[in-house]
C-alpha cells in the first residue's frame, strides 16, 4: 500500500496515540478470524483515567496558583450544543494537538489560518464525538483515525474489473465487496444513486470473506463469468436481491434471468481464470488495507460509509473544478 501520509504529521500524533485505548469499529462484514461475527457497529468508551502524582505542600501563606484558561475557540469552530466543560475540553484539544496538515504549528493555528482543507472537518468531528459522550482521549482517537484516512492514499488497478460510469472521469471509486454480505447488500441502492447523482466511475472489486460466508467465494467466479458476456452489473443486482440464496442451482438461475449463455457461464465460471480474477482482486484489497465489506476508495481515500463517500467525492469533484450538485440527504443514503 502507497501512503502520502505527512510523515510530519505521524511524529506529531505519536505521543497522544500512545496514551489512547478506545476501540473504534465500523459497520460491515470483518474477517472472521479478526471478528467472530457480524456486527451493527458500536464503539467501546473506557473510562477516562489521569493519574497524577501528589503536588508538594505550598506554604501556608502562599494562594494556589489560579488554573490556566484555556484558549478561546478557533473561528469557523462551531462549538454547536455543547456545554462549558465540553467547550473547555473542545479548547484544549484544538490548543495541545499539532497542525493536521503538518507544518509546526498547532491545530488552533491551522483553524485561524484557514489554508489547511481538512482542519474544519476534522474540528467538526471533535465536536461530534464530544456530543456523542467521549472524553477527551477518546476525541484525540477519533482525529487519529479520521486524519489517517483523510491523508492516507493507496493505487489500486482498475485493470478489467467491471465498471460504471466514464472512463476518463476524474472521480473514480472502488468497491470491495462481498456477494454474500448483507451490510454490501444493504449498500447497493445508495452506491446506485451516488453514481448516477455524481456521475463518477465506479470498479467492483471481488472481496469475499470465505470463513464466514461458504458461497461468497462461488458467487465471485460466477460474477466475473458473467462479465465475460458484458452481464456483470445484471447478475450483481441478482445475486444481491437474493444473497440468502447463493447455492449453485440458484445462481445458474440468476444467470440464465439475466439472458446469459448458460452453458458459457458455467464453462466461464469452472476455469482457472475465474479463480485467478478473484484472488488478484482479494489482493489488491489486503494491499490497500481492506479489513471487511463493503470497503471503498474515492481516488485513493477510504471511505466506510455513505457519508464518506459522498463527502470524498464532492471533495475530489472541487479539486478537478467540476460542477457541483446539490449534497443528497442522509435519508437519501440510508443513514437518516
Amino acid at each position: 500500500m502507497h501512503s502520502s501520509l505527512n510523515p510530519t504529521l505521524r511524529r506529531a500524533f505519536r505521543t497522544s496515540a500512545l496514551l489512547l485505548a478506545l476501540a473504534c469499529s465500523a459497520a460491515g462484514c470483518k474477517h472472521a478470524e479478526s471478528a467472530g461475527s457480524e456486527s451493527t457497529g458500536s464503539e467501546s468508551v473506557g473510562a477516562e483515567t489521569t493519574t497524577a502524582a501528589a503536588p508538594a505542600a505550598a506554604p501556608a501563606a502562599a494562594p494556589a496558583p489560579a488554573p490556566k484558561k484555556p484558549a478561546g475557540l478557533p473561528k469557523g469552530v462551531d462549538a454547536k450544543d455543547l456545554d462549558e466543560a465540553e467547550k473547555k475540553v473542545l479548547g484544549e484539544i484544538l490548543t495541545e494537538q499539532f497542525d493536521p496538515c503538518g507544518k509546526t504549528r498547532s491545530f488552533a493555528d491551522a483553524l485561524e489560518a484557514g489554508d489547511c482543507p481538512i482542519a474544519p472537518k476534522l474540528a467538526a468531528k471533535a465536536v461530534e464525538a464530544l456530543q456523542a459522550g467521549l472524553g477527551k482521549r477518546a476525541v484525540i482517537e477519533t482525529l487519529l483515525k479520521e486524519i489517517e484516512r483523510l491523508n492516507t492514499v493507496v493505487a489500486i488497478d482498475a485493470g478489467t474489473s467491471p465498471s460504471k460510469g466514464p472512463a476518463d472521469s476524474k472521480v473514480v471509486v472502488f468497491e470491495f465487496s462481498d456477494f454474500e454480505c448483507p451490510f454490501c447488500r444493504r449498500a447497493t441502492e445508495p452506491v446506485a444513486k451516488l453514481q448516477k447523482h455524481y456521475g463518477f466511475r465506479l470498479v467492483y472489486k471481488n472481496y469475499p470473506l470465505k470463513l464466514s460466508h461458504p458461497n461468497a467465494e462461488g458467487a465471485a467466479k460466477a460474477a466475473w463469468a458473467a462479465h465475460q458476456q458484458g452481464k456483470f452489473w445484471e447478475l450483481h443486482d441478482l445475486m444481491f436481491a437474493n444473497n440468502t440464496k447463493l447455492d449453485w442451482t440458484s445462481v445458474k438461475g440468476y444467470a440464465a434471468k439475466a439472458g446469459m449463455d448458460v452453458a458459457k457461464f458455467e464453462k466461464d465460471f469452472a476455469s482457472p481464470a475465474a479463480s485467478v480474477s478473484v484472488e488478484a482482486d482479494i489482493k489488491a484489497g489486503e494491499a490497500a488495507g481492506v479489513d471487511g465489506t463493503p470497503t471503498f476508495f474515492v481516488n485513493g481515500r477510504k471511505a466506510e460509509s455513505m457519508l464518506q463517500i459522498e463527502e470524498l467525492v464532492r471533495d475530489a469533484m472541487a479539486e478537478a473544478k467540476l460542477p457541483l450538485p446539490p449534497a443528497m440527504s442522509p435519508a437519501e443514503l440510508g443513514e437518516a
